[in-house]
C-alpha cells in the first residue's frame, strides 16, 4: 500500500480523476492520500472534493506548496527530523536576517537557533517596525510572521515589495502557526518566498535559507553575466530553474538531457497538427510542451504553448499558424542554450 499519490490531472486514456477515484474504490479502508497535480486554471474543485481527492496543486510545482501539502496528507505520521547537532553547524554564508516576530518566547527561540546557525539577528515586533527597518538598514532574508498587530505579515510584505521597485530584492520567508492547504500559494502570491510551519523545525528552517540563499546568489550572477553582454537574452530563467531542482545539478542535467531527447519530436507534432488543422491533436501536444516548458523555467515559451492549446480547444483553426509563428520565435536556439546550461552545470 502507498500512503500518498501525486497524479497529474491531464493524462491520456483516463484523466486523473477517474485514476483517483478508482484508486480509492480499491482501498476503501485505507485509500491513499491522492494529490492532484494540474496546469489547467479549470480544475473542478467539488469533483475533487466528491471523489475524495486531499489537494490540487498548481504546475510547475512550488517547493513550498508541495511540501505543505505532502504535511498535511501525512498528518499524524511522524516525519524524520535532522539531529539538533547537525542542523545547528555554522552556515556557509553569516547573514544579517531580520526576524518579525511579536511572540516573547518565538522570538527567543528563533533568535537562538539562528544565532547559533552564525547568522546577525535584528528583531522586529510588529509589521511596521519591519518595514520600517527595512528602509534604514541592509538585510540578506526576512523571516515574517503571519498574524501580528499594527501590520501583518502579507500586508507588511507587500509594503516592502512596494518600495524596493529598483532596488535588490530581499528574500521573505513566511511563518505561521495555523497552517491551511492552499496557505503556501496565497503566502507566494503575496511577494513572500519560502515558508515554514510553526513550530519551528530546525532542519526545515535551514533548509529553506539555503535554498533562497542559492536562488539569490544565482540571480546575483544573472544579472552580471547579462549586464556585461546585454544582448544574450536567455530563454531560460536559470535562478528559477536551479530553485526549483534545488540547485541539485546532477537533476537538472537530467532534466535538460530528456528535454533534448523529447523536444524535437514535440516540435515535429505540433507543426504537422497545425498544418492539418488538427485541434484535437493541437491540444494534446501544445499542453505537453506547456508542461515541460514551464518547468524548465522557460516562461515565454510556455506561454506560446499555452496560447496554442487555447486555440485548440477554442477551434480557432484560422489563428493557428500565426501561434505555431510566435511559439517557434521564442524556442529558437533554445537546446543550444540547453546545451550551456548542461555543460556548465557538469564542471
Amino acid at each position: 500500500p502507498f500512503r500518498l499519490v501525486l497524479l497529474d490531472r491531464n493524462m491520456p486514456g483516463m484523466d486523473g480523476y477517474e485514476v483517483a477515484e478508482r484508486l480509492i474504490r480499491s482501498a476503501p479502508q485505507r485509500p491513499p492520500a491522492i494529490l492532484i497535480l494540474s496546469s489547467s486554471a479549470a480544475a473542478d474543485a467539488r469533483a475533487a472534493k466528491d471523489i475524495g481527492i486531499f489537494a490540487q496543486l498548481a504546475k510547475p510545482l512550488r517547493r513550498a506548496a508541495l511540501l505543505e501539502a505532502i504535511r498535511h496528507a501525512l498528518a499524524g505520521t511522524p516525519q524524520p527530523r535532522p539531529a539538533p547537532r547537525a542542523s545547528l553547524q555554522p552556515a556557509l554564508h553569516k547573514l544579517s536576517i531580520l526576524l518579525v516576530e511579536d511572540n516573547a518566547v518565538n522570538q527567543k527561540l528563533a533568535t537562538r537557533m539562528l544565532e547559533k546557525m552564525g547568522h546577525t539577528v535584528t528583531l522586529a515586533l510588529n509589521g511596521q517596525v519591519a518595514v520600517d527597518a527595512v528602509r534604514t538598514q541592509r538585510f540578506d532574508l526576512i523571516l515574517m510572521d503571519i498574524q501580528m498587530p499594527v501590520l501583518s505579515g502579507l500586508d507588511a510584505t507587500h509594503a516592502i515589495r512596494a518600495w524596493e521597485q529598483g532596488r535588490a530584492h530581499i528574500p521573505i520567508i513566511a511563518m505561521t502557526a495555523h497552517a491551511m492547504a492552499g496557505d503556501a500559494e496565497k503566502f507566494l502570491g503575496a511577494g513572500m518566498d519560502g515558508y515554514v510551519s510553526k513550530p519551528i523545525d530546525v532542519g526545515v528552517l535551514r533548509a529553506e535559507i539555503d535554498r533562497l540563499m542559492q536562488s539569490k546568489i544565482a540571480n546575483e550572477e544573472e544579472y552580471m553575466k547579462n549586464h556585461v553582454n546585454p544582448q544574450i537574452v536567455p530563454s531560460v530563467n536559470l535562478p528559477e530553474l536551479l530553485a526549483r531542482v534545488d540547485n541539485d545539478r546532477e537533476l537538472l542535467c537530467d532534466l535538460i538531457s530528456i528535454f533534448k531527447e523529447e523536444f524535437p519530436g514535440h516540435l515535429k507534432s505540433i507543426r504537422d497538427a497545425v498544418a492539418r488543422s488538427d485541434s484535437a491533436e493541437v491540444i494534446n501536444v501544445s499542453h505537453t510542451l506547456k508542461g515541460m516548458l514551464s518547468n524548465l523555467a522557460v516562461s515565454k515559451a510556455a506561454a506560446a504553448a499555452a496560447r496554442l492549446e487555447q486555440l485548440g480547444r477554442g477551434g480557432e483553426t484560422v489563428s493557428l499558424p500565426d501561434a505555431l509563428a510566435a511559439f517557434e520565435r521564442e524556442v529558437h536556439g533554445l537546446l543550444p542554450e540547453m546545451e550551456t546550461y548542461m555543460v556548465e552545470a557538469r564542471l
